[in-house]
């Protein structure tokens, strides 16, 4: 993932780390149009979860229409990452050159470079995302600030840096940590951050529910401050954002309803995809609300 919307199959088992590799871009490959339905249209398409502050109601899903909802998705989508540049001061971190790790369909990307005018590496493991994230760059004039390219992210190339900062995006979960660390603490500057957003194991039962709707189990803070020590960074920023992205899973499986609800001209293939994709978002919002996952904000930075 950045990895939120349907699973086409059965839960899955864990796999090798060469073939997760392999098969979560060939996953994200297939996967586009649907996508783009869900949290569409572009440029700034965005699939993570939403930011909904304490002092904001959220939508009364009720009887609201699959747009309706899904246009209160992507604003909320979009208030995760403007909650994301405050904690991580995005006007001084995330104002020059970056990684987006993880890009998707280059929402992010886009994001950092229009509001805080960043010069971003958007970085993908689906081919088919590269010339989508290049075409929506072009389509908002970006085309010289926002650039794609398709790497692995333990294996960055080392001649384009160096950046001043990293960014992932729901998207760390499926990276070695110590490799990624590792191959960073070699393209971002001394000083530079890493900045992650992210799903985290606090029990074991939540990770299990993660992990049989995305391919990969979550870790815990703990496991990514080892890796990023090991690598010479260390933790300055830890923000927890479980019980304000909560009514992203209510939403989600709403919009999922909507759809199963309205549109007569689905395939049996895309029902039976979407009813799995009710599921398992009614069973992650109950573990999210259960306090079995943590969502969490982290900053790390390379020491001098």
């Amino acid at each position: 993932m950045s990895n939120l919307d349907e699973l086409s199959g059965s839960p899955q088992t864990a796999l090798e780390p060469q073939d997760e590799v392999k098969v979560v871009g060939q996953y994200y490959d297939d996967k586009t149009a649907r996508l783009v339905r869900k949290y569409g249209p572009g440029p700034r398409i965005h699939y993570h979860v939403g930011h909904y502050p304490a002092s904001q109601s959220p939508l009364d899903a009720h009887d609201a229409t699959p747009d309706a909802i899904r246009g209160s998705i992507r604003t909320h989508q979009e208030g995760l990452l403007r909650y994301a540049a405050k904690i991580w001061g995005a006007e001084h971190r995330l104002s020059g050159r970056i990684l987006d790790v993880g890009c998707g369909l280059g929402g992010g990307s886009l994001f950092w470079a229009q509001e805080y005018g960043a010069d971003v590496t958007a970085v993908t493991n689906a081919q088919e995302h590269a010339p989508i994230v290049d075409g929506f760059a072009r389509e908002c004039g970006l085309d010289g600030k926002v650039r794609a390219l398709v790497s692995d992210a333990m294996h960055l190339p080392l001649d384009g840096g160096p950046y001043d900062a990293a960014v992932a995006i729901e998207s760390s979960g499926y990276f070695n940590r110590p490799q990624w660390f590792e191959r960073l603490s070699h393209v971002l500057r001394p000083g530079g951050s890493v900045c992650i957003e992210e799903v985290f194991i606090t029990r074991p039962h939540g990770a299990d529910v993660w992990a049989e709707y995305f391919y990969t189990k979550p870790a815990t803070v703990l496991d990514y401050t080892e890796a990023a020590q090991a690598a010479g960074f260390e933790l300055v920023d830890d923000v927890d954002a479980t019980s304000e992205t909560l009514p992203f899973w209510e939403e989600s499986a709403a919009w999922t309803k909507a759809v199963l609800d309205s549109d007569s001209s689905l395939s049996p293939v895309d029902r039976r995809n979407l009813r799995i994709s009710l599921l398992a978002n009614e069973a992650l919002g109950a573990e999210w609300g259960a306090g079995g996952l943590r969502l969490g904000f982290l900053r790390f930075e390379l020491k001098k």
